[in-house]
C-alpha cells in the first residue's frame, strides 16, 4: 500500500508539472543519446584501427640506381637492406618489388578509382621497394637500422595515415562527449527545478505527513521517483533515436565507406550493449540529483 502511494504520487507529480517533465525527458534523451554516441564512436575507432592494422605495410623506397639496374635485388646495396631487415626483431615478412612490379601494383590499386592518375604516371616513375609487415604495426623501431642507409630514399609508414584518420574520429568522440556533458548539466538543473517545484506545491501535505510520523524516505520518495521515471522515458527515447538514426541516417550516409571497409560499421548489437549502460548512468544521476536537491530544499 505504501509503495502504491509512492507511485501514485510520483505519476501525479509528473502530470502537474507536465511542461517541465516534457522538457526534462527531451533534454535527458538528447544527453544520453550523445553519451551513447560517444561510446559508439570509441568502439568504432578501435575496430577501425584493427581493420587497418591488418593491412598496414611499411614501404622502403630504394634509390634510382637500384630501381633502374637491379630488378632481382642482387646488388650489394640492395642485399644490405634485405639482410638488415631479415635480422631485425619485430619484422614479420619482407617482399621486394622491382620498378616494374611496383608499377603493376600501382595500376591494380588505382586503375578503377583514379584512371587519370594511372594514365599520367609513367612506368619508370615508381622506385623499387621493400614492403615490410611488422609484428606490431604501431612500433616501427625495428626499421631504425635501415633509415640512415644511403640507398634508402624514404621509409613510408602507413600507420601515420591511420593515426590521422583515428585522430579525426577521436576528435568527433571528444566533441560528442563535451556536448553530452553540457546537456547533462542542463538535465541536472531541470531535475532540481522540477523537484523543488513539486516539493513546494505539496509542502503542506509533506508537513502533515511528517507530523503524523511519516519517515523522511516516505515523504521524499515520490519526488525522487518522478525524476527517475522522467529519465527512464528519456532513456527509452534516446535508444529509439539511436536505432532510427543508425538505420535512416548513418547506414545510408556511410554505406559506400562500410562496403569498402574504410571504417568499421556501427551495428545494432553495439547499440544494445551501450543502451543499458547509459540508461543506468542516467537513472543514477537523476536519483542522486533529486535526493541532493531534496536534502537542500526540504530541511525538516
Amino acid at each position: 500500500m505504501r509503495l502504491g502511494f509512492v507511485f501514485r504520487e510520483a505519476f501525479a507529480g509528473l502530470g502537474k508539472n507536465l511542461t517541465m517533465t516534457i522538457a526534462l525527458i527531451i533534454t535527458t534523451a538528447i544527453s544520453l543519446a550523445l553519451l551513447a554516441t560517444g561510446f559508439l564512436v570509441t568502439g568504432m575507432t578501435e575496430r577501425t584501427k584493427e581493420i587497418y592494422l591488418d593491412r598496414v605495410e611499411v614501404m622502403i623506397q630504394l634509390d634510382e640506381d637500384i630501381s633502374a639496374k637491379d630488378p632481382d635485388c642482387t646488388s650489394s646495396a640492395c642485399k644490405e637492406v634485405r639482410t638488415k631487415l631479415e635480422s631485425a626483431n619485430g619484422v614479420e615478412s619482407i617482399t621486394f618489388r622491382n620498378r616494374e612490379q611496383s608499377y603493376q601494383r600501382f595500376v591494380e590499386i588505382f586503375e578503377h578509382t583514379d584512371p587519370q592518375l594511372v594514365k599520367e604516371t609513367s612506368p619508370d616513375a615508381l622506385p623499387a621497394a621493400f614492403h615490410v609487415r611488422l609484428k606490431d604495426p604501431l612500433d616501427a623501431s625495428p626499421l631504425d637500422p635501415i633509415r640512415g642507409l644511403p640507398q634508402v630514399v624514404e621509409v613510408a609508414d602507413q600507420v601515420d595515415d591511420l593515426r590521422g584518420a583515428t585522430d579525426n574520429l577521436d576528435a568527433i568522440r571528444n566533441a560528442t562527449f563535451l556536448v553530452a556533458a553540457i546537456q547533462a548539466i542542463a538535465a541536472i538543473f531541470l531535475i532540481a527545478n522540477m523537484v523543488q517545484i513539486a516539493a513546494f506545491s505539496r509542502r503542506d501535505e509533506i508537513s502533515i505527513m511528517r507530523m503524523v510520523g511519516a519517515s523522511r524516505w516516505f515523504t521524499q520518495a515520490p519526488f525522487v521517483l518522478e525524476a527517475i521515471i522522467a529519465t527512464a522515458i528519456g532513456a527509452v527515447g534516446a535508444v529509439a533515436g539511436l536505432f532510427l538514426g543508425k538505420q535512416f541516417v548513418i547506414d545510408k550516409a556511410l554505406a559506400g565507406i562500410y562496403s569498402k571497409q574504410l571504417i568499421a560499421p556501427v551495428t545494432n548489437n553495439d547499440i544494445w550493449v551501450i543502451a543499458p549502460v547509459v540508461a543506468v548512468i542516467g537513472l543514477i544521476f537523476a536519483a542522486i540529483t533529486a535526493q541532493v536537491t531534496l536534502r537542500m530544499y526540504v530541511r525538516k
